[in-house]
């Protein structure tokens, strides 16, 4: 990478940080279902404690991304976010029921939601100001969980309880990093009171949070079982860390060529892409082999990665900065919040009843369905603008 000391300084603050911010989900949020399966929770009870996260970030992450916008203080509330969320995850040392686990849930994720959607808006913000590439910096999250989602499989499948200690050291070194950050956040307040009305006035927008809820509806249901699924077949943690590590690596090639991918493609027909590799995704552990399994896994990248990615720069790109932490927030409410209870809760529920392989088969009928109308709609749209302009031009 090519730049003065400054530039390249900033590089790598950005790149540690990112790289920070996906530990716990190698640490905490890959084996928490297993924790919550070993301490007697059911399939359902584990989706009722895997949805109460998303149902508060429904009401809470739009708020806290007002709240930095409205005070222009985006530096402040990422650090208190980042302090609650150390001081939450170490209540679940002192939790052993169903009633005390959702007390630890509720407050854990009142502060954690509120961490990637205000953290990608400084990261995105930073990287535009100073020429640098996103997906470059995203590249640290991709490279951290791969190489740390393995060797925790091996190390929690004897000291489950240490995940939680881990969990609050990744946040609290983040708290630490961002001290290098505070002095090139540039802060931009909004002085309108329409924030998130402002926002859904913007039909792509609308299109784009749709799709984004569907898709996330079903890769939430995939993520959030998959390890009960995994562990149905006889393996235990230290394979889940390696199906972790296969799903981190397979972003990679992803990131290498995304930025030419969105300057070529529009980003509707790349989240149909995304959308029609999940439907295989999740059908893959139909199969019954752990191989096909892996297979999945490694369309991480494909499915994931590109909805992720093209979200959040449309955001960045289709916003004035003064809206940047809402808009950020507003897709992270609808990737986390709303699809994410859903998945968890309905999908709970219909594992409990049907079995999870034919609730992962139902969940990959639905996207799949929705992704042909989606492709339908928009070759119908863009084919009529197409003709709309090639009158104006006539005449």
């Amino acid at each position: 990478m090519r730049g003065d000391k400054k530039t390249i300084r900033i590089f790598w603050t950005l790149f540690a940080f990112n790289a920070l911010f996906y530990i716990p989900g190698a640490t905490f949020g890959a084996y928490i279902g297993v924790y919550y399966r070993s301490r007697g929770m059911d399939v359902s009870q584990i989706g009722l404690l895997s949805a109460i996260g998303p149902l508060l970030a429904l009401v809470m992450q739009p708020l806290w991304g007002v709240v930095s916008d409205r005070k222009g203080r985006h530096m402040t509330v990422l650090r208190l976010a980042l302090v609650g969320s150390a001081a939450g995850v170490l209540c679940y040392y002192r939790a052993d029921t169903f009633a005390l686990f959702a007390v630890c849930v509720l407050i854990y994720s009142f502060f954690n939601c509120a961490v990637g959607p205000i953290g990608d808006s400084i990261v995105v913000d930073m990287a535009q100001e100073n020429g640098l590439k996103f997906s470059s910096i995203r590249m640290g999250g991709t490279l951290a969980y791969a190489v740390v989602v393995i060797f925790a499989g091996m190390y929690l499948k004897t000291n489950p309880t240490a995940s939680f200690g881990i969990t609050a050291a990744a946040w609290a070194i983040m708290l630490v990093i961002t001290r290098f950050m505070n002095g090139e956040v540039k802060t931009h307040k909004c002085e309108k009171q329409a924030g998130i009305l402002t926002v859904l006035k913007n039909k792509k927008i609308l299109f784009v949070l749709f799709y984004a809820c569907v898709f996330q509806i079903v890769l939430g249901c995939y993520g959030s079982f998959l390890g009960l699924v995994v562990t149905d077949m006889g393996y235990d943690n230290a394979v889940i860390g390696r199906l972790m590590c296969v799903s981190a690596l397979g972003e990679i090639p992803v990131l290498l060529c995304i930025g030419y991918l969105s300057r070529k493609i529009r980003i509707e027909y790349l989240l149909l892409i995304a959308g029609a590799a999940m439907t295989v995704r999740i059908w893959l552990p139909l199969t019954g082999s752990i191989a096909g399994i892996f297979l999945g896994q490694s369309l991480q990248g494909v499915t994931y990665m590109i909805m992720y990615y093209s979200c959040v720069m449309f955001m960045n790109e289709n916003l004035s900065k003064e809206l940047h932490g809402t808009g950020q927030s507003l897709f992270y409410m609808v990737q986390t919040g709303l699809a994410c209870t859903f998945s968890n809760i309905v999908g709970g529920w219909l594992g409990g009843k049907i079995g999870l392989l034919k609730t992962y088969f139902l969940y990959g009928l639905i996207l799949l369905f929705v992704t042909v109308l989606c492709a339908f709609v928009l070759r119908s749209h863009f084919h009529k603008k197409k003709q709309e302009q090639k009158e104006a031009e006539f005449l």
